[in-house]
Order: C-alpha cells, then sequence, then structure tokens
C-alpha cells in the first residue's frame, strides 16, 4: 500500500479501530483456558521409598547364590508383579476406573494401570574416587498417580508390598534352586565316579598281566627265560654228547657176549652205526669227523656182510637225509618256521616206519643182552634220552611262556592308554565331585542366609504417604499459556486484518498517494441506529471485561497467589514505602 513507516499514532488508531477483533479473541481463549485450568481433574501421585541393604555379613565369609544386579532384579520383579491376575485384584479390590470399566476393555484398562505405575532407580558412586569409580544402584522409588489421593496411597502400598514379598520369593527360590541343582550335580559325579571305579576293577582284572606296574616285570620274567632257554641249551649239548659217546661204546660191545672187552659181530656193528649215524648227522656238520668216520664204517661193513635189510637201509638213508636237511634249516630258521615243521613231521613218519620195521626184525631174531657193560651203557642212554624228551618238554612251556610276555609287552602301550585315562577320568571326577560339593555347602550356608533375611534385601524407608497436593494438571502453566496464546491471537488476527485491507485510514496515507495534503478530514457521521449499535457493543464490551477480570482475578486467587495474601503484601510494601 505504502511504504511510510507506521507512527504509535497509527498503531493507536489501529488499536482502536479493530478493538472488537482484540477483545473477542483474547476473551474468548481466555475463558477457555481458565476453564480448563480449573475444571481438567487432579491427579496425585504417591511414592514409596526402598532402600536396598548389603547382606549383614560380609561376601567373603558368606557368598549369597543371588549374584544379579540390582537394577536388573527390580526389572525383574516389576514384571512379575504387573501381571494381569494382581493388577485385576487390586483393581477390583480397590474399584479403581469404575466408569471407564464399563466402556473400555480389561486390556486398555490394565495399559493405563501400567502407565500410572513407575519405579525409578537411584544411584551413586561406589568404588570412591579413584577413576574406576562407577554408579551403583542404592534405592528405587515406586509411585502410584490416581486422581484420589487415598487411592494412591492405598494402591502404591499394596504394590509396595507385593514388591517386597516377590524379592524374599525370589531370592529364596534363587537359592533353594541353586542348592537342589547343587545336590543332584554331587550325586550324578558320585554314581559316575562309582562306575569308573566299578571299570577300573573290570579293566584290571581283564589285563591283569598287561598292566603298567606288571610290565617291568614281565621283561624281568622274559630275561629270566631266555637264561633259562639258554641253560637248557648248554645242558642238551652236554647230555648229546654224553649220548654220542655212549653209542660209540656201545657200538664197540657185544650185546651177547658176557665179557666186557668182546668185539661185536660185524651185522651187530654195522646195526650200531645205522642207530648212531642218524644222531651223529643231526648234531654236526656232513663233513665232521665223526661223521665221516662212521659213514664210511658202514660202507666198509655193508660191502663185506651186505645190508641187513634194504628196507631198513633205504630208510636210514631217508631219515639220515632228512635229519640233516634239518639241522641245516634249524641253523637258518626257528622251530616254528614252516618249513621246519614240515621237516619235522617228515621225519616222525620215517621214524615210525623205521621201528616198525626194526621190532619186526628183532621179532626175527631177537636176542637178550647179556653183556652187563651193554645193559649198563643202555640204561644209561635211556637215561640221557628221558632228560633230553624233559628238556624238550620244558624248552617248550618255556617258549610259550614267553611267547605270552612277548604278546603282553606288545599290547601293554595300549592297555596302559586305556588304563591312564581311566585314571585320569576317576582323578577328573573326583576333583569336579568335591568341588560341587564345596559349592553344596556354600549354598546351603546361602540359603539359611536368605530364610534368616541376611542377605541382600529391600527395606521400606519412606512409606507411600497420601499426596496433599496434585502433581498434574499445571494449572498456572495452562493460565499463563492461555494469556499468551490470547494476546498472540488477538494481535495477529488485526494484523492479517490490516495486511489484507486495501481501504484509506489516514491523512498520511492520503499524502502518500497523493504527494498533497487533504485540505480537510470529515469524520464518519453515524445515524440514530448506529449510534445505538455502538452503545450496545460497549456496552458488551464492558460487560466482557468485567468478566474477564473476574476470571482473571479468580484465575491469580487459585492459581498464583491467594488475593488476601497478595493484599496484604501490597500494604506492607505501601507503608513500606
Amino acid at each position: 500500500m505504502d511504504n511510510q513507516t507506521p507512527s504509535i499514532k497509527d498503531y493507536v488508531k489501529i488499536v482502536n479501530r479493530r478493538r472488537k477483533f482484540l477483545l473477542i479473541p483474547f476473551v474468548i481463549i481466555l475463558t477457555i483456558s481458565s476453564v480448563l485450568a480449573v475444571i481438567l481433574p487432579p491427579v496425585f501421585r504417591s511414592t514409596a521409598t526402598i532402600l536396598i541393604e548389603e547382606q549383614e555379613i560380609p561376601p567373603d565369609l558368606v557368598r549369597s547364590t543371588v549374584t544379579s544386579f540390582a537394577d536388573q532384579r527390580i526389572k525383574v520383579i516389576s514384571q512379575r508383579i504387573i501381571t494381569r491376575p494382581n493388577l485385576n485384584e487390586i483393581i477390583q479390590k480397590y474399584d479403581l476406573y469404575p466408569d471407564e470399566r464399563k466402556k473400555k476393555s480389561e486390556e486398555r484398562i490394565l495399559e493405563k494401570m501400567r502407565d500410572r505405575l513407575k519405579i525409578d532407580t537411584i544411584s551413586a558412586d561406589v568404588g570412591g574416587k579413584s577413576s574406576s569409580s562407577s554408579k551403583a544402584t542404592i534405592a528405587f522409588t515406586l509411585s502410584f498417580e490416581d486422581q484420589n489421593p487415598a487411592i494412591a496411597q492405598k494402591v502404591a502400598n499394596e504394590l509396595t508390598s507385593l514388591f517386597l514379598k516377590e524379592n524374599i520369593k525370589t531370592r529364596t527360590e534363587s537359592a533353594e534352586n541353586a542348592m537342589v541343582f547343587l545336590r543332584e550335580e554331587a550325586h550324578r559325579l558320585k554314581e559316575r565316579i562309582q562306575q569308573i571305579q566299578t571299570d577300573l576293577a573290570t579293566f584290571k582284572e581283564k589285563n591283569l598281566d598287561q598292566l603298567p606296574q606288571i610290565n617291568q616285570l614281565n621283561q624281568q620274567e622274559l630275561n629270566d627265560i631266555k637264561n633259562q632257554l639258554r641253560a637248557l641249551d648248554n645242558q642238551e649239548l652236554t647230555l648229546k654228547e654224553r649220548k654220542f659217546i655212549i653209542e660209540s661204546d656201545l657200538s664197540r660191545i657185544d650185546p651177547n657176549t658176557s665179557g666186557v672187552n668182546s668185539v661185536p659181530s660185524l651185522k651187530d656193528r654195522l646195526k650200531t652205526l645205522e642207530s648212531l649215524y642218524p644222531s651223529l648227522a643231526a648234531s654236526y656238520s656232513e663233513n665232521h669227523p665223526d661223521v665221516v668216520k662212521a659213514r664210511r664204517e658202514m660202507e666198509s661193513i655193508k660191502k663185506e656182510i651186505g645190508s641187513t635189510n634194504e628196507d631198513l637201509k633205504k630208510l636210514n638213508d631217508e631219515l639220515t637225509n632228512k635229519k640233516a636237511e634239518l639241522a641245516t634249516l634249524l641253523e637258518q630258521y626257528s622251530e616254528k618256521h614252516p618249513d621246519v615243521i614240515k621237516l619235522k613231521k617228515q621225519i616222525d613218519l620215517l621214524q615210525q616206519s623205521l621201528v616198525q620195521a626194526k621190532q619186526t626184525e628183532v621179532t626175527e631174531s631177537r636176542v637178550e643182552p647179556e653183556n652187563p657193560a651193554f645193559i649198563n651203557l643202555t640204561v644209561q642212554l635211556k637215561s640221557i634220552n628221558a632228560e633230553m624228551e624233559s628238556l624238550d618238554r620244558t624248552r617248550t612251556q618255556l617258549r610259550q611262556k614267553m611267547d605270552t610276555l612277548r604278546s603282553s609287552l606288545r599290547e601293554a602301550p595300549v592297555v596302559e592308554k586305556e588304563y591312564a585315562d581311566l585314571l585320569q577320568e576317576l582323578d577328573n571326577s573326583n576333583l569336579r565331585y568335591r568341588e560341587v560339593s564345596q559349592r553344596e555347602m556354600e549354598a546351603s550356608i546361602a540359603q539359611q542366609l536368605e530364610v534368616e533375611r541376611k542377605g541382600e534385601r529391600f527395606t521400606l524407608i519412606d512409606p507411600p504417604q497420601a499426596p496433599l497436593e496434585p502433581i498434574s494438571p499445571n494449572r498456572k502453566a495452562i493460565f499463563f499459556l492461555g494469556i499468551i496464546f490470547a494476546l498472540a491471537a488477538s494481535f495477529g488476527i488485526v494484523a492479517l486484518m490490516e495486511m489484507m485491507n486495501a481501504t484509506i485510514n489516514s491523512e498520511n496515507t492520503i499524502t502518500a498517494i497523493l504527494g498533497v495534503a487533504p485540505l480537510a478530514s470529515i469524520p464518519y457521521l453515524q445515524n440514530k441506529q448506529e449510534h445505538s449499535a455502538v452503545v450496545k457493543r460497549h456496552r458488551i464490551l464492558i460487560i466482557g471485561a468485567i468478566i474477564t477480570a473476574i476470571v482473571a482475578l479468580i484465575a491469580f486467587h487459585y492459581f498464583i497467589l491467594p488475593l488476601d495474601v497478595f493484599w496484604f503484601k501490597l500494604l506492607n510494601v505501601i507503608a513500606g514505602v
């Protein structure tokens, strides 16, 4: 419209011209805010303060089984007490929200009650002034809000009682559960130890000869058997030498001659050499002088008298060859070698055939020996043969025992590992059992600590009180905000109307437009009806102003300062001046 800056006089004219648009919004908004400040229902809060006290007995002496942090435990307990059954019971007991229960669902009512319940923790620095100090919860407050201060106090008191009881119940159950668990664990470990001990006894019985503590004895016994076998070999060699000497003497003595120095016949000599030669061939090599001498002598006698029997000759030759072959194999292999075993069986069969053939020949021409020397040597030879057979049996037994010991020693590492594993498992189980038993005893003491209320506990230091002042609504804030909003709305409406109005309302505007001041300014002349309407509006405005003043005084009296107190203070100020 124009770029001239309005003066104060212009603003006064605007206010005078738009006074109804200033007063009407101001009165309406101020009235609404004042009514809201008066009619909004008050909300009272009753609060209980609960102190978290440490256990009376130092933790170094008795350790509690409840190890959760206080704030964590508070949250858990709060969730347990605001369950649907508990809240419904409290609502029914104190008849909370009677009107709302008729209109709203149970879930909405419970949600509203949970919103009215507040739990706030109180923390403090712990650890002194060191850099590692931290916050710890030392207390907490439990509050409940309601429009009735007495109901707020009763419900807060009820919730506080539930909270304290639930804490005792939770700690007692936790201590009892810990003790029961440890007791069951100790029982399970004890049964496991008994099972391991049984397995260990069975293992010892099954592997008695292969246990680690027996291995050294087995090794020593094995060395003793080796020494015994060497001694048997020496004894056998001595017996073979004696046998050879006796057989040599027998070959030079005639069994049927009574004289000691009688010379046997060629036939008897041949028989003696034929029976002696296999032993010589088995004991010595083929080129040994004694073997060569015996073989040549037999060949010489045979040339003179011929063979006593062609079958015997063949059997003797074959037996001689087999024994010589056996002697050669024994120099290279042990007696358990397959070739040696096979050859021994062949020799046994040849010896049986030879014995049968000789028995047949003896039967045909049996002559009992009469020479005492021959008889004596024969007895000695039989004794040596019996002793050699005894040595063979002893050797066989020792070798069997040696094989058993070697097998035990070969299997000893595996047995030792299994035995060590069983012992290790037994030691670990015993150690675990002792630890669990110790913890079970500590848990039992901790349970007694909770039963006697000597552990950490919640103590009510400030019970809920009936509140004297509501916490909401903030009536002062509502009233003052209403005044501010009413002023802002009134002036905002006037400013908007002036911006949208294009009419000329002052001489300055005409001067700014035309560049020439007007000669005169004629005001608007009202008729009688317009004058009556103006008077009526003025009366309405005066009445509205009076009502507004009354409302303002009432609001000032109730929300800011009672009027009698204000008047008394005002008189004191005037008197002081």
